[in-house]
């Protein structure tokens, strides 16, 4: 994969970054309606966020992926 591409965060476990979830874990939903952000729902509450991929919140990694 190039540097500069990012891999799909869609349907992964995330760390949120920033904001009132950060360092909170979720789940990112799939893409917002006009394409620009991510959906992403923090384990915490039945909230879902508009967020940017690797600036707002990252993929996460732990051993058992």
């Amino acid at each position: 994969m190039p540097s500069n591409q990012l891999p799909d965060p869609n349907g992964h476990r995330v760390i949120i970054l920033t904001g009132s979830y950060a360092g909170q874990e979720g789940v990112c939903l799939g893409k917002s309606e006009d394409g620009s952000k991510w959906m992403v729902s923090p384990d915490s509450t039945n909230d879902i966020l508009q967020m940017v991929f690797d600036q707002d919140f990252g993929i996460l990694i732990n051993r058992n992926n």
